[in-house]
Order: C-alpha cells, then sequence, then structure tokens
C-alpha cells in the first residue's frame, strides 16, 4: 500500500507517516501521525456521520485506505519560515495553496483585512476552499458565534486537511456546516435551501485545472440564482396584489375546475411540440402543419394567434399570466377546440373563455397555494405542481414531462432578439406596436425600449455566431440547460432555432423533425383525450362542485377576520420597535449610552418578549402565507447603515399595509 502521499510509512501498526515525496525545488516532506488523522477523522464522523460515510472516512481501515490513494501531486510539506518546523503547508500540483513560508500568519494578514471587518461577514461567511482550514479555523476562533459554511470540492485536498494537525476546536464549532467532494449543482442547491446562496463568500485559490472547472460551474450557478432571486424579487414586487386580486376573483372557478394530475404520465408513448412565441416561431408553422398530424401540439398562448392563421389547432394551451395585457393573446380567437391549462392567479377574464375544458395546475404564488388547498381534495389533486422557469415556455415543456412524454420538439424557443425581433410576425405585441406607431413614437423605438431595457447582451447562437439576448431570457436558457440535464431521458431537440444556443438541446432540422415525430397516431391522440376531460368532469365532481364552494367560503372569512388580526399585529409590532430604538443602547440605535440603567433594561426585556410574541403570532397559518407572497426585499432593509429596530419597523410597515388590503380585497369579493 505505499503511495507518494505517505511513502509507505502510514499503516494502523506505525503511528508515523511522512508525506510528499518533496524534492529540493519544493520543499521538505512534513511528518504526520496517523493517530491524529484517525482522530480527526473521528471527530469529522461524529460530527457529519453521512459525508463521512460517503467519503469512506467513517471506518480507520477505510480512513487509511483514503489517505494512502492521494496522488503524488498533492504534497504537505514544511513550511519554511523559521520556527515552523511543526506546521504544514500543501503544493498541488507544485503550486501552493498557502504561503510555502507561513501559512498561519497569511491566515492572519487575511482575517484583519478590511473585508472581514464588516458585522455581516463576522456573523456568517461561506469558504469555497478549504486548504488545510488555516483561514477558516481562525475566523471560527475569533468569531465563536459566526456561522461558517465549508464547501471544499477537492475530497483530497480535505484528507490533507485531517492529516495535517489536531483539529478537535474545529470541529466542535457550534455552526459549522461543511460540504466535501460534491458536484456544484448539489453545492448550489444546498446553500439555496439553506438561503446561503446570497451570503459573502470567501473564494479560496484556485489551483489544479480540474479544481478551477469545478469552481467555475459553481459560481456561474451561484451568479444565476443571484439573478433568479433579483428577478423574483422584481416580479414579486409587480404582481403581488395583482395575483392576490386575481385568485380572489377566480375563486369560483377553483371549486369547478378539474387539476392536471389527470394527465400526469398519461402520454409516455407520444411525442409533443412545443410551441413557442419567438421570432422564429412563423419560419416553423408550415412544416408543422404538412407533417404527421401523429404528435401532441402544446402552444403558449402567445403563438395561439399564429398557430390558428396557420391552421394549426394546438391541443393544450398554456396561459398563466396574471396580466390584461397576455389574456389579449387568446381574446377573441377560436379556442374552443384546445383544452387550457392554467392556474388560479391568472386574469380571469382568460378562464371565462371558451375551450373545450380547463384544467388547472397547483399555483406558484404561495398565497393562492394557500386557498387551493383550502378546498375539498379530489382524487389526483396531490401531485399537479408545474415547473416555473420565469417563462410560459418553461413552463410548457415541464407540462410535456409531467404528462410522460419522452421526446420533446421545441418551435419558436429563440430566448433571443433575431434580426432585432421581438416577437414573430403578426403577434399581438407586434400588432399593438403597429396601432400605436406614430410619427413621434415609430414602432422601430418600441422595439428599441424592448431590447435594451433588460441588460442586453450578445451571446452564442445555434449557428456558432452571436445573437442579441438579455439576461432574463439568459435565465430562461440556463433553466433549459440545467433542468434537461435533471431529466436526461427525456430527450429535447429545438427546431431549426435562431437564437440562443442551450446545452443538452440539440438543434432539430426539418429532416430530422419527419424522423422524430410520431409514435402515437393522432386518432389515438383523440381518443385519449376524450377519455381523459370525460373522466375528469365526471358527475362525482360536478355534484362535489356546491360542498367545495361552501368549504372555501368558511375558508375565505376566516381568511378575512385573519387579515384585519394581521394588520392590528403588525402595527403594535412597529410601535414597539419605535419604542425600542427611544430606550436603548447601541443595538437599536447606534449610539452610545451609558449601562447600569436597571429600569431601561427591563423595560427593552419587556418590549423585546412582547415583539417576540407578535412574531410568533406573524409567522404562523395565514399570516405567514401572506407575508411571503406580498411582502418583497427590500434593499434598504439589507443597509447596515440602517439601525436594526429602524429597518425591522420597516418591515412591519409594509405587512400591516399589505394586510390592510387584503382585507379590503376579501371584503369587496
Amino acid at each position: 500500500m505505499n503511495s507518494p502521499l505517505n511513502n509507505g510509512a502510514a499503516s494502523t501498526g506505525n503511528n508515523v507517516a511522512s508525506i510528499g515525496a518533496g524534492t529540493a525545488s519544493i520543499g521538505v516532506p512534513f511528518t504526520i501521525d496517523t493517530e491524529v488523522f484517525f482522530r480527526n477523522c473521528n471527530d469529522f464522523t461524529a460530527r457529519f456521520p453521512e459525508q463521512a460515510a460517503r467519503l469512506g472516512l467513517n471506518r480507520q481501515e477505510t480512513a487509511l485506505q483514503c489517505l494512502q490513494a492521494v496522488p503524488p501531486a498533492y504534497r504537505l510539506l514544511q513550511a519554511k519560515a523559521k520556527g515552523m518546523e511543526r506546521t504544514p503547508t500543501l503544493s498541488v500540483n507544485g503550486s501552493f495553496v498557502h504561503s510555502k513560508y507561513n501559512p498561519q500568519e497569511e491566515a492572519r494578514r487575511i482575517l484583519v483585512s478590511d473585508f472581514f471587518q464588516t458585522a455581516e461577514v463576522q456573523s456568517r461567511c461561506i469558504f469555497t476552499g478549504l486548504g488545510l482550514g488555516y483561514l477558516a479555523s481562525q475566523y471560527i476562533e475569533r468569531f465563536p458565534a459566526a456561522e461558517a459554511v465549508i464547501v471544499e470540492a477537492n475530497s483530497n485536498i480535505f484528507i490533507c486537511f485531517l492529516a495535517s494537525r489536531r483539529l478537535d476546536s474545529f470541529f466542535r464549532h457550534n455552526y459549522l456546516s461543511i460540504l466535501i467532494g460534491t458536484q456544484p449543482a448539489e453545492a448550489v442547491s444546498f446553500l439555496t435551501s439553506t438561503g446561503w446562496n446570497d451570503r459573502i463568500l470567501v473564494k479560496a485559490p484556485v489551483f489544479a485545472e480540474a479544481y478551477r472547472q469545478w469552481y467555475k460551474t459553481f459560481f456561474t450557478l451561484l451568479e444565476r440564482n443571484k439573478m433568479k432571486n433579483s428577478i423574483n424579487a422584481k416580479t414579486l414586487e409587480r404582481f403581488g396584489t395583482l395575483w392576490l386580486k386575481n385568485t380572489v376573483k377566480n375563486l369560483g372557478r377553483l371549486c369547478s375546475t378539474a387539476k392536471i394530475g389527470c394527465f400526469k404520465n398519461s402520454f409516455s408513448d407520444a411525442t409533443a411540440v412545443v410551441l413557442a412565441g419567438g421570432p422564429s416561431l412563423t419560419a416553423h408553422l408550415e412544416l408543422i402543419k404538412k407533417s404527421s398530424k401523429d404528435f401532441l401540439i402544446i402552444a403558449v398562448d402567445t403563438a395561439m394567434r399564429a398557430c390558428l392563421l396557420a391552421g394549426i389547432i394546438p391541443d393544450f394551451i398554456l396561459n398563466f399570466d396574471p396580466q390584461y395585457w397576455n389574456y389579449l393573446h387568446t381574446a377573441g380567437l377560436d379556442t374552443g377546440k384546445s383544452l387550457l391549462i392554467s392556474e388560479a392567479a391568472v386574469f380571469p377574464a382568460v378562464l371565462r373563455q371558451r375551450y373545450r375544458a380547463v384544467f388547472l395546475s397547483e399555483s406558484s404564488v404561495p398565497f393562492a397555494r394557500y386557498l387551493e388547498r383550502k378546498g375539498k381534495k379530489q382524487s389526483g389533486d396531490e401531485d399537479c405542481v408545474l415547473a416555473a422557469g420565469g417563462s410560459v415556455a418553461t413552463t410548457a415543456w415541464d407540462f410535456a414531462r409531467y404528462i410522460g412524454v419522452k421526446t420533446v420538439i421545441m418551435a419558436g424557443l429563440d430566448l433571443a432578439y433575431p434580426g432585432k425581433q421581438t416577437h414573430f410576425a403578426g403577434s399581438t405585441f407586434e400588432e399593438a406596436v403597429h396601432t400605436r406607431s406614430t410619427r413621434i413614437a415609430s414602432a422601430e423605438q418600441a422595439n428599441f425600449h424592448s431590447l435594451y431595457s433588460a441588460f442586453p447582451s450578445m451571446h452564442e447562437d445555434y449557428a456558432g455566431d452571436t445573437v442579441l439576448t438579455d439576461r432574463r431570457m439568459l435565465l430562461y436558457a440556463w433553466w433549459f440547460e440545467s433542468t434537461l440535464a435533471k431529466y436526461p431521458e427525456i430527450k429535447t431537440f429545438n427546431l431549426m432555432p435562431h437564437g440562443v444556443l442551450i446545452p443538452g438541446m440539440p438543434a432539430c432540422t426539418a429532416e430530422d423533425f419527419a424522423g422524430l415525430i410520431g409514435g402515437l397516431p393522432r386518432t389515438a391522440i383523440d381518443e385519449r383525450l376524450e377519455a381523459i376531460v370525460k373522466n375528469a368532469y365526471s358527475q362525482t365532481f360536478l355534484d362535489g362542485c356546491g360542498a367545495r364552494e361552501r368549504q372555501l367560503a368558511a375558508s375565505v372569512k376566516a381568511m378575512t377576520e385573519a387579515a384585519a388580526d394581521l394588520a392590528a399585529q403588525a402595527e403594535k409590532a412597529g410601535d414597539l420597535c419605535r419604542r425600542l430604538a427611544e430606550c436603548g443602547g447601541e443595538e437599536s440605535t447606534g449610539k452610545s449610552r451609558k449601562s447600569g440603567n436597571g429600569n431601561r433594561t427591563r423595560e427593552q426585556a419587556a418590549l423585546i418578549a412582547q415583539l417576540n410574541t407578535l412574531d410568533e403570532k406573524i409567522k404562523d397559518g395565514f399570516a405567514k402565507d401572506l407575508v411571503e407572497v406580498l411582502c418583497f426585499s427590500d434593499e434598504s432593509t439589507a443597509d447596515n447603515s440602517v439601525p436594526p429596530m429602524a429597518a425591522a419597523e420597516k418591515v412591519y410597515g409594509r405587512i400591516c399595509l399589505m394586510a390592510q388590503q387584503v382585507h379590503e380585497i376579501f371584503k369587496k369579493r
């Protein structure tokens, strides 16, 4: 079991091992104690048992094998500074991860830099790259109450860390999380699920080529998540109240409309063509019309007008937008032969149009979901969730996945502005632009505003050239890229694409298209759709509408009262924040005050206790859902210059205002 890492000296019977072959140009190999290594492994296992088991560090035998399997490129060496003989540093492929002379002093210098002087970083920090842990160890020692997350992509480096020295205090830190050897997407998913994705990161030196690619992917995904969160916050700010108003107006339809659960995995033997609303759509419609009818057609609302003009009748129309302008995409059209897939927060007139039948997915809006769950459940209502990738095109693809389709062909999915076009010819948007155009405000000016209002950029297209796109559409492209990687069994193609290159979605020519379609004959598709619709809207379902309406009405009445209570609680909490700011210390006002005032201390404690009680009420039940959907992030509250109590008062003020609005909306229903 000889290895360059330990020179064959590491064994359960010999507790001394030298790590790294070492050369005169590199340095002197560092001698480690395998008993120290095993002890560190035990501490790691006790704290993080699942990760230890996955890495093989939970048993002495396998831990030793891991130690001996570290490649020759990883070398633990003695630090060169005087007195550092017992301090290791690490070299990977000849490049040092830390200072070759004094890695401890290097960490101390970093820790006193401006970066670590802010209150936010001193309370929570993500270390992307552990190395031998000098910086992270000193951080948690200096800030014992701080939250620390360690993301170390390279398990060999982590093993070197365990072999470097005793790490008792490191693994005893109360607020420590460690991710070792995970894929970039897994690491980002963890940070997102724990609310860490928007926190401050300490970037470690990137030294090995494979390591560099890992971090490139990791930071790319992290930035995409931040961008998504920013866009979602702006969307919530813009549409929060509208979602609520639409949901309340659509309450009656919630009780009388079937859920999409009846379609789940019902078309696993079919191919689907998804028609998006990009500028290139019109170039594909003739091909789709002339081709075999043996495939499902799923159209987004913006594509519907072009479909009907071309003589194409979609099986499904998807409309999820809460705005009046999106209703115009289908207003006045003959949609009676298509099935509508929508949700509770859609613009109400959309649900009043004539369709073959209407089916609802579970809403992506938290408040709407809360209302939906208050109604009496039917069989098949439990799993009706479609992904909300930000665009109806992403939802349309996910609906194809939901119904079991294994081959999906996207048409009109440009996610760009080829030829500086924003929409296909004849779309509602284009018609509106030309209708409103004048000599002063031309159609070209309107297009210019659309093109350059969302951070435009050039991005690689399918032809190997570049195409104009923007930040929002790139987010949709990234959604497709990550989702397609998650579902490799669903083969997805882009029909004669003119837009942004989407990894995992190869281009599909007209010749390819002819070979991909088919599988389930049109007659069988129609028969199956008819049977599903008939079963979903059975007499039993229709007879139960009354009971569902009564149950939901009772819930709405209770929530109307709850909204009034929430407004009162938030107003009182805001008042408590003001009083706390007036009576207490640096923590609330930022002003230095003399200590020792017992009366003030008791008053503060009483106010804080009252505020905590109100917080618990606000975080419970209906109030929690209401706050989640209507109270978007406010950059001013994240400003460290704003006193905490002032920021909290502002948040409670927003909750109070929104709760009052909700109360009025329910009262007017």
